[in-house]
């Protein structure tokens, strides 16, 4: 068989799958710092860091506690205003997060191991622009330390094990199955959780529906 060259569409993609990599590790000094996560391939030839401006956390009837992150990679535009206005190169995308932790792991608790994960992550690229606009959605599982507080809770990921489960649009996978680690800072909120959530639901929904349209009907 032989090999055919890429077409300009997927090139295109895989130049937003860097962009998403390079672009938001320069947007994370940006913003305000409710802590970071770092996303290293499992091969260890690519790593993504990302500092979030805003975590919140909050318990649901389960007990369990539900955890967000969020990062809107809005820069300020450098334009001159007194001159004409040209459209931004590239739209940073929004990232997402829910962690919801099952239980509390016992002191001397090992992260090496897959069995002992206690929490669900989902880690969401979401471009909204009209000419970039694209879905990336990670998820996984990975031992989570919780430490709360009157005023919040910080945040420990030790070690979770992620890869993709949707990709849609402009914005491709750029790093594959991946380690994901990290600390941060939440404040209680029980309405900013619910929002997050919602949203990464309905990425998740039209995602799966732009999906289902996509496939041809068997004659």
């Amino acid at each position: 068989m032989e090999l055919q060259p890429a077409s300009p569409a997927r090139t295109f993609k895989r130049i937003l799958g860097f962009v998403l990599s390079a672009f938001a590790a320069m947007a994370a000094g940006c913003s305000s710092n409710a802590g970071s996560l770092n996303l290293v391939s499992l091969d260890q030839k690519h790593s993504f860091s990302q500092q979030f401006s805003q975590a919140y956390i909050t318990r649901n009837e389960s007990g369990d506690a539900d955890i967000v992150l969020v990062q809107d990679n809005i820069r300020p535009s450098n334009q001159n205003p007194s001159k004409p206005q040209r459209p931004d190169s590239c739209v940073m995308p929004r990232e997402l997060v829910h962690v919801r932790v099952f239980w509390t792991p016992m002191s001397g608790v090992k992260a090496d191991h897959p069995a002992n994960t206690n929490a669900s992550i989902h880690y969401c690229f979401i471009c909204d622009n009209p000419n970039q606009a694209g879905v990336v959605e990670y998820c996984g599982s990975g031992l989570v330390v919780i430490a709360e507080s009157s005023s919040g809770a910080k945040i420990t990921i030790r070690k979770a094990w992620m890869k993709e489960r949707c990709e849609r649009g402009q914005l491709i996978d750029p790093l594959g199955p991946s380690i994901l680690s990290g600390s941060f800072k939440a404040a209680h909120d029980d309405s900013q959780v619910k929002s997050v959530i919602a949203q990464i639901k309905s990425a998740a929904t039209n995602n799966a529906e732009a999906q289902a349209n996509s496939v041809s009907p068997v004659n």
